[in-house]
């Protein structure tokens, strides 16, 4: 009753009338008071402080951002591999595959080749026979040759008016039949070589070869 003894006697020290009759809290009062608020204080639990929600989302972004980044980089970083001249390739290595379909004639192989002896390949599609050639050129020869029939372009020719041949030394050439594939070694020394497919109205200019010292 300690409590209620002291809440009373603080509001009579703050409320000083004569008359008990007129205070407007008794004794009892005060206990109650004092009761009530000892259950009050006891049933009330204490506010727990809630922790910061993560910003997540702003994270999974970052983590995207930064994963496309690399995705990026890869991707320019094999183009460039991919695209770069790696050099020169061995002659024994060379292997060009020269593809004949009766309208176009196209040359997969490397453009740099170091001397020595290069297997070609063959391969023709069409229904006529094509003949592969491969002019050995330097000087203004070869620029005046390049001018009239540049690499990746074709001309049009006849047996009657072949127009002028190429002013070079012809280092190869074999002729396959419709719907066959050949494979021929030969020598090639230092020096420019323009690779031809030919028909008997038609002339294609699918690549300009390089070959260097090794």
């Amino acid at each position: 009753m300690k409590d209620a003894e002291q809440i009373y006697a603080l509001y009579v020290q703050a409320n000083p009338v004569p008359d008990t009759d007129l205070l407007p809290i008794t004794r009892d009062e005060a206990v109650l008071l004092s009761i009530g608020g000892s259950q009050a204080m006891q049933t009330q639990e204490p506010t727990k402080e809630q922790p910061a929600a993560r910003n997540t989302s702003r994270n999974i972004l970052v983590a995207v951002g930064a994963f496309a980044v690399v995705i990026v980089v890869g991707l320019i970083a094999a183009l460039l591999i991919n695209n770069s001249d790696s050099g020169p390739v061995a002659a024994a290595d060379a292997a060009p595959v020269v593809v004949f379909d009766g309208s176009t004639c196209t040359y997969d192989g490397p453009t740099q080749i170091e001397e020595g002896t290069v297997e070609f390949s063959t391969s023709n599609s069409a229904d006529v026979p094509f003949q592969l050639i491969g002019w050995f050129m330097s000087g203004d020869a070869l620029s005046e040759e390049l001018q009239r029939t540049p690499v990746g372009t074709d001309m049009e020719m006849s047996l009657t008016d072949p127009g002028p041949m190429p002013a070079g030394e012809l280092n190869l050439g074999w002729t396959t039949p419709p719907g066959d594939t050949q494979t021929q070694a030969w020598p090639f020394a230092t020096g420019t070589y323009l690779i031809d497919c030919v028909t008997e109205d038609h002339v294609w200019r699918p690549a300009q070869v390089e070959v260097v010292s090794p």
